[in-house]
């Protein structure tokens, strides 16, 4: 057997192991979940460089369009929202929306550290989803975040309707 034969495996433990080490390199046990301080920041806005984040482990399908996610990139730990996930041929993809530059990209569900659900920064501490205003939210939904334009996403979603509706048609 190769090496390859067991990759979704060895997925699954490099997961576990980073957000075992996570836990244990320099995180403090809260009441819900684990703290880790931020260095920098890609949403400055809801968290802070240099605040220190509460998170709690999660999995793709308990995520909502929006939660302010800890993702594992390599050695280091990004902040990104969540955006959607899908089940693939040899495991499921999340797909996050990044700041700076605006994009979308895709990772494994691997990746997923956990759900930051309270942030600690300038001496006040709050849910970071909460933080936003309403206006906010309705532009982040519009937009995904600022990765694409109202029109596109309109286009996008009269396109999947027309498709649906041609197939219901038949």
């Amino acid at each position: 057997m190769s090496s390859s034969d067991y990759r979704g495996f060895q997925d699954k433990i490099g997961g576990d192991m980073a957000t075992a080490s996570a836990t244990a390199a320099g995180m403090d046990r809260g009441q819900k979940g684990s703290k880790l301080r931020i260095r920098a920041s890609d949403l400055e806005a809801l968290v802070p460089s240099g605040s220190q984040v509460e998170f709690v482990p999660s999995t793709c399908h308990k995520l909502k369009f929006g939660d302010v996610l800890l993702v594992r990139m390599g050695q280091e730990f990004v902040i990104r929202r969540f955006v959607s996930w899908q089940v693939a041929k040899s495991s499921a993809i999340m797909q996050v929306a990044r700041a700076n530059p605006p994009k979308v990209e895709t990772y494994p569900d691997t990746q997923l550290v956990g759900k930051i659900i309270r942030v600690e920064a300038r001496g006040g501490s709050y849910d970071p989803v909460k933080k936003e205003t309403m206006g906010k939210r309705w532009a982040n939904e519009w937009t995904c975040f600022g990765t694409s334009s109202p029109w596109r996403r309109i286009a996008n979603n009269l396109k999947v309707l027309g498709k649906m509706m041609g197939k219901t048609k038949k």
